[in-house]
């Protein structure tokens, strides 16, 4: 340690500090996140939101990518970064007169992924998350049936 001068070493533990931050900040802001639109009939805390006809949906003031959705769609879309802006326009199918727009703060933070409900939010509710859908399949899959014996069950023993 005689050899090591303080001062130098103080800006060496310094700078890998500064980059590790840097790694950290980086993730966290190039981070992507799978973000499933679900526009079907949903009850979130009670109340039952109904499937829309056809609505237009972009993100992040970007009106010409919109993507329209009907009644029952289900879709996913990959964002980058932590914050973004939900803009749904509902519209009559017949007309496609605009009934409707409604804007949404999405915070994302580091989560992988997220399902949100288009009538929810059209409808402003304070919550607008939904299961996933692989958690959905999951919790709805059925229990399968023990094997009761019989030549499927595998080895037995007779007398």
């Amino acid at each position: 340690m005689e050899g090591i001068n303080k001062r130098r070493l103080v800006i060496r533990i310094t700078l890998v500090v500064l980059l590790v931050l840097l790694c950290f900040g980086l993730y966290y802001i190039g981070k992507e996140h799978d973000v499933y639109i679900d526009n079907k009939t949903v009850t979130i805390d009670g109340k039952e939101y109904a499937e829309m006809e056809y609505i237009a949906v972009s993100f992040d003031g970007k009106d010409d990518d919109a993507v329209e959705y009907f009644a029952g769609d289900r879709d996913v879309v990959k964002l980058r970064g932590p914050n973004h802006t939900i803009k749904i326009v509902v519209m009559d199918e017949d007309t496609e007169e605009v009934v409707k727009t409604v804007e949404r703060r999405l915070s994302l933070g580091t989560i992988p992924g997220i399902m949100v409900s288009l009538p929810a939010i059209a409808e402003e509710a304070e919550n607008v998350e939904l299961p996933l859908p692989h958690l959905q399949q999951a919790a709805a899959a059925p229990e399968e049936e023990a094997p009761t014996g019989g030549m499927d069950a595998g080895p037995s023993f007779g007398e």
